[in-house]
């Protein structure tokens, strides 16, 4: 049964940032009669990387106001829409925003969140800055599509798989593993810092499913390393450990506090507790094939039974009908 009509701006087809967008899109579109607006699309937007407030178009609006939908949402990249035409929409449609960068993004999600009806992050840890402003946040944590990323019948090519940004510490790691293990670093376009070889980025769903299942390990840095300020040092989960998850691939992180809130450490996923130790504890879980394997299946079935995006949908359809028995007219800023 659908939960009514949504409209959904999302850059959700821009490489590789389709791999994290797909999945709630296809999630929203199962609970929803979705139409989707990729802002990127649109003569005027002004992308900003999340880095800053990203206005959606007025006239990319209007055409989707009558008749008006039950939801209006917003999927990451820091995307909004003005006052005026947030206007155009009566008060008992909802407007709910995702951030999904936090705490790289925090800053211009703070500024946006005001806007909305329903806002989500999906670091925790943040929380308590939203309420500094005043602002109702909720946890939206990362999650999976097991039938997007779902295990294949591949021989692994590789002991150790990392894709994503470059910083020295994640440098640091890939060169440590590469001395001693077979390595596939998938860099983004044009990084030129690294100093271990890197192939081309994995800009789609099948491309890192398949490279997931090509792999023994996966490689996740939860290290919040390369922002300045009080989240510096913090740990926050990505999705990469969720999608090598449901490929029935085990992930080995940092060792830190929150973890086990999503994964069962030396059970369902592998940790180190330093940078030192990153080495010795990839050569443990490596060295059993048949630990490995059961790790990989544990934690394929912790992502299914609770991090999925559509347990997430689940939450967020239930906030909504909560939200339109008293609906409360917002900002129009």
């Amino acid at each position: 049964m659908s939960a009514g009509d949504l409209l959904l701006f999302g850059n959700v087809s821009q490489p590789p940032f389709c791999n994290n967008l797909y999945p709630p899109l296809r999630a929203l579109q199962r609970v929803f009669r979705t139409t989707l607006v990729e802002p990127l699309s649109l003569r005027g937007f002004v992308p900003t990387g999340g880095a800053k407030p990203a206005l959606v178009p007025d006239d990319a609006v209007y055409p989707h106001a009558d008749p008006p939908p039950q939801v209006v949402a917003c999927l990451g990249g820091a995307l909004h829409l003005s006052g005026r035409a947030r206007k155009m929409f009566p008060s008992h449609t909802a407007f709910a925003g995702f951030a999904l960068s936090d705490p790289y993004g925090l800053d211009a999600s703070l500024a946006i969140a005001p806007e909305f009806d329903l806002f989500y992050t999906q670091d925790a840890q943040t929380l308590p800055a939203y309420a500094g402003r005043g602002i109702t946040a909720r946890r939206c944590d990362p999650a999976t599509d097991p039938e997007l990323y779902r295990p294949m019948k591949a021989t692994p090519e590789c002991d150790v798989l990392y894709y994503g940004k470059w910083t020295p510490y994640r440098n640091d790691l890939l060169e440590a593993l590469s001395a001693r293990f077979s390595v596939r670093l998938h860099a983004y376009d044009g990084e030129k810092r690294w100093t271990v070889p890197t192939r081309p980025p994995l800009e789609t769903p099948d491309a890192l499913a398949a490279a997931l299942n090509g792999s023994r390990l996966a490689l996740e840095t939860a290290l919040v390393d390369d922002v300045h300020g009080k989240y510096r040092g913090t740990f926050r989960l990505t999705p990469r450990a969720l999608f090598a998850a449901s490929c029935g691939v085990p992930s080995l992180v940092e060792s830190f506090p929150r973890l086990s809130e999503t994964f069962e450490p030396g059970i369902e996923i592998a940790t180190f507790p330093t940078k030192d130790e990153v080495v010795s504890s990839a050569a443990a879980i490596l060295a059993d094939e048949a630990a490995r394997a059961a790790m990989g299946r544990r934690a394929r079935q912790r992502a299914i039974r609770e991090h999925t995006w559509d347990r997430r949908v689940e939450s967020f359809v239930i906030d909504v009908a909560a939200w339109r028995k008293n609906p409360r007219r917002r900002p129009t800023r």
